[in-house]
């Protein structure tokens, strides 16, 4: 019980805290122009990383999924051509 107002009251000072230093941080020019820098900088390097993997033939993300649900499908499909096959007969021996 003590232990979850006192967890509850550093959580309420650390949001407390969290807030006046963004706050102060983005009321700061020079801070969101050197923000705005970095974010598009991000995106440069991004976008190079993005030609540099598709320039190597590196599958992505998106080529995985497609390829995860093919295989399920076929994975699938299989099954029921296992399932509709006819049983095989035992030889008779001889």
């Amino acid at each position: 019980m003590l232990a979850d107002s006192v967890i509850k009251s550093l959580m309420s000072r650390g949001e407390e805290f969290f807030t006046q230093v963004s706050n102060a941080l983005l009321s700061n020019p020079s801070f969101v122009e050197v923000l705005k820098k970095g974010v598009s900088a991000k995106e440069i390097v991004d976008a190079q990383v993005a030609a540099g993997l598709k320039a190597a033939n590196v599958a992505t993300r998106k080529d995985l999924r497609k390829l995860e649900q093919r295989i399920a499908a076929l994975e699938a499909e299989l099954a029921a051509a296992k399932e509709a096959a006819p049983k095989p007969r035992g030889r008779a021996r001889g």
